[in-house]
């Protein structure tokens, strides 16, 4: 029997991109040990040297099998938890050390105020404290800081642009302050990056999250007045824990995964659109179908109500995981 090589390079690289979420969902993997799978890609490496060293003999597929399986780790890892490991900071390698710190930029809100976070291969840690400043501190390689930008009431903070390939280069740390006074607009996009926010008992009217690459966890459960949630994922993650806020917007993913916390005593409508090979747990979680549409019993009873659209497509939107959002 002859075998096809690049028949069974697919073959296994399709077996393990569905086998790993499929694994991590039924409680056999680990979601924490999976998000490590991508340390081993330097088995593509070896893959591509057994191919090599085996050219021409019986044995001649093996690298290719190697390097096929890596990928179906890595993708299944991905479509799993999101982008982690060693490419999640713009770069092979990137460097974890201290960083140079660069110049703390602070100011002041009025009554409302929008503030746009743009990271790029980096981390951005986002608190929240009392009063109406704001401060943006951190490190990055040089000490050049990100970008900060004030216009009125409107805070603009992004990633520098840099040239070339930062090879073992750090990426940007940031540690963000915001104001729990001021009635804020939230914008956050994440690009192969991972964000972290807490923003305790702050007063936030939208939030507007966008994560690609990347990984984001947003603690909303204390904000007030939160009336719209938009957030689309790509090929990343993101956790998303709410408040017992009344509103509306819509969650995609698209070859990533949300999670989604709700309180308890909430009514919930989810209209969604997914493709076959997406999933969601809406009807474990209580919530009937019907036309696409998710509906908790006590919707229409229900004094504060969520209401979203939702949709996924190589992804997943898991309602209430069983080990939260964090």
């Amino acid at each position: 029997m002859r075998i096809d090589r690049g028949l069974l390079g697919w073959g296994g690289f399709l077996i393990v991109l569905g086998a790993v979420p499929l694994a991590v969902r039924g409680g056999y993997l680990d979601e924490a040990v999976v998000r490590r799978a991508w340390d081993l890609w330097p088995l593509i490496l070896i893959g591509i040297g057994l191919g090599l060293m085996l050219q021409r003999t019986k044995l001649a597929a093996l690298g290719g099998l190697v390097v096929a399986i890596t990928f179906g780790l890595l993708g299944g890892s991905l479509l799993a938890t999101g982008i982690s490991g060693p490419f999640s900071g713009c770069g092979i390698g990137v460097g974890s050390g201290a960083g140079t710190p660069f110049e703390t930029r602070t100011g002041t809100f009025g009554a409302e105020a929008r503030v746009d976070l743009d990271l790029s291969c980096g981390e951005v840690q986002v608190s929240s404290a009392a009063g109406s400043g704001w401060s943006v501190a951190g490190t990055d390689a040089d000490g050049e800081g990100p970008d900060v930008s004030v216009s009125g009431d409107r805070l603009r903070v992004r990633a520098p642009e840099r040239s070339g390939i930062q090879f073992m280069r750090g990426g940007q740390r940031w540690q963000v302050t915001l104001p729990e006074d001021p009635l804020l607009e939230l914008d956050l996009s994440v690009n192969a990056g991972s964000a972290r926010l807490d923003l305790g008992v702050a007063h936030v009217s939208d939030a507007n999250v966008s994560v690609n690459a990347g990984d984001a966890r947003l603690d909303l459960s204390g904000t007030q007045g939160l009336g719209s949630l938009n957030a689309s994922v790509n090929a990343g993650a993101a956790g998303l824990t709410l408040p017992a806020e009344s509103l509306t917007g819509s969650v995609s993913a698209n070859l990533g995964s949300i999670e989604l916390c709700v309180p308890s005593g909430v009514g919930l409508r989810f209209r969604g659109v997914d493709d076959a090979l997406s999933s969601n747990n809406f009807t474990a979680r209580g919530l009937s179908e019907s036309d696409g549409t998710w509906t908790s019993a006590d919707f229409a009873s229900a004094t504060i109500r969520m209401d979203l659209s939702t949709s996924a497509s190589l992804g997943s939107i898991t309602l209430n995981p069983e080990n939260g959002c964090d």
